[in-house]
């Protein structure tokens, strides 16, 4: 019994998932790889919700910007700046590709391997019955819980200047979304610029995720605290329209510009 890492497909997570079967001395017994649909469901629920708001100009007029805006777009890319070397052009460990990890053939598959860690970087959600193929499922959520939940956490939190609740959270998986007990957190430095800031947390975060599953695969009963599960909020892809993301991308360039958070 070994880990199965569950990520999505790109350079960033490819990296990660071979730094991991590294440090665990080949403990990583297979990557699963998700078909990332979540980006085009939000575009869609997106765009639906501003038509049927009537504010369907407005989101086209601010998607315009930020196709006029190279720059503007460049920085909505450094929440997720990392510079986790890739160490080959491939993957180091067994790989199947999914297109949807709930499915029958990939429970089949995790409860013949029978892992005793699963390790989650992925928006997908787990259902009860594939969370159950794993002793322990852990999960990289790149904001700080229980205050933001979902997958443009630090956008919004950034975006609403609450500097102290700004990083990222390693907790175990439970049925619900980013609702586990949580291993460790840590924060931005808003003193830096907003690139460096956000790959130093990333950086060190991956390295600290990589840590605790080493030490889970070992064997240690990794001590967690629970969450509230009433505080925070939950921030749907959904949500972040292109006025927001225009607005978090000015933002970034004030910050990169001034060196005021």
């Amino acid at each position: 019994m070994g880990i199965v890492c569950i990520i999505l497909p790109g350079r960033q997570q490819r990296a990660f998932a071979n730094a991991l079967h590294k440090a665990t001395g080949g403990g990583v017994d297979l990557i699963v790889i998700t078909k990332p649909r979540v980006s085009t469901d939000g575009r869609w629920k997106r765009i639906s919700t501003a038509v049927r708001s009537g504010a369907i100009l407005r989101e086209l007029w601010y998607g315009a910007l930020l196709r006029l805006s190279g720059k503007t777009r460049e920085v909505l890319g450094y929440l997720r700046a990392s510079s986790i070397p890739a160490t080959s052009p491939g993957y180091d460990a067994p790989v199947i590709h999914v297109e949807d990890v709930n499915d029958a053939e990939t429970e089949a598959r995790l409860k013949q391997l029978s892992p005793k860690l699963v390790v989650l970087w992925t928006p997908s959600i787990l259902r009860p019955n594939i969370l159950a193929t794993a002793k322990k499922v852990i999960n990289f959520h790149t904001g700080i819980l229980p205050y933001y939940r979902g997958s443009v956490a630090n956008q919004f939190a950034v975006l609403r200047r609450d500097e102290g609740r700004i990083g990222s959270t390693i907790h175990y998986v439970t049925p619900g979304v980013d609702r586990g007990d949580i291993i460790a957190q840590l924060f931005v430095d808003t003193k830096k610029p907003p690139k460096q800031a956000f790959q130093e947390l990333n950086d060190k975060s991956l390295q600290l995720y990589i840590d605790i599953a080493k030490r889970i695969l070992a064997g240690e009963d990794v001590a967690a605290h629970p969450q509230s599960q009433t505080d925070g909020g939950f921030f749907r892809l959904s949500d972040w329209t292109n006025e927001k993301r225009w607005k978090l991308g000015r933002q970034l360039v004030r910050w990169e510009k001034t060196g005021r958070f």
